[in-house]
Order: C-alpha cells, then sequence, then structure tokens
C-alpha cells in the first residue's frame, strides 16, 4: 500500500482518537449517537468490516465533527467494507434453477406449492 492509503483498521483507530479528542467515553458516545455501545467498541477494536454510511455519519454527528473530518472518517470506513464485486454468472445461485421453488405472478414472486 502507498503512503497515506488508509488499511482497514485505521478507522477503528481513527474513531478512538476522535473520541477521545472529544473527551466522550464509549457510552456517552453511544449515547449521542444512536450507535450500541458493543458496536461502538467492535469498531474501535478492528472486529467489525467497517461501518455503514448512517453510521458513519451519526458517529460524526455525535463526535460534532466539520465536514471535512467525517468525510476522512468515512473514507476510512470505507476501507473496511469493500464492495462486492458483479457476478460474471459462473458457480452462482440466482434462485432460478431446478432447486428453485418460487414462481412469478404479475412480476412478483410467488412460492410453487411442493
Amino acid at each position: 500500500m502507498s503512503a497515506g492509503t488508509p488499511v482497514p483498521h485505521d478507522f477503528g483507530r481513527q474513531l478512538r482518537a476522535l473520541r477521545s479528542r472529544a473527551g466522550l467515553t464509549q457510552e456517552e458516545l453511544a449515547h449521542t449517537s444512536g450507535v450500541s455501545v458493543r458496536a461502538l467498541a467492535d469498531l474501535e477494536r478492528g472486529r467489525a468490516r467497517g461501518a455503514q454510511r448512517r453510521t458513519v455519519q451519526a458517529l460524526a454527528e455525535g463526535l460534532g465533527l466539520d465536514a471535512a473530518e467525517a468525510a476522512e472518517l468515512e473514507r476510512a470506513a470505507r476501507v473496511g467494507r469493500p464492495r462486492p464485486r458483479a457476478s460474471t454468472g459462473t458457480g452462482t445461485s440466482t434462485g432460478t434453477g431446478a432447486g428453485a421453488r418460487t414462481g412469478t405472478s404479475g412480476g412478483t414472486p410467488t412460492r410453487t406449492p411442493t
């Protein structure tokens, strides 16, 4: 990785540093952001893959971050939650094979009786 490229655990370190700078405990940040203490602890320890955008936004608001700091926190979080790759169609199940038990009625999936 090049210099300046965040690594997955950077989000947790950054989050903990921002929380400490704000003088908040995990419990206090959990209360102000609406994120559970357990989720917050897991994020800080790097035990979670990466926070969703709405979670990062709630944490940024709870920490009182400005727009630039919030954007940096979001960037660090994205590293921990890589996007799924588009399927090439090989070896994947779409749920429409012989084992599938669904049909369609007017474009809405319906359960086929067995």
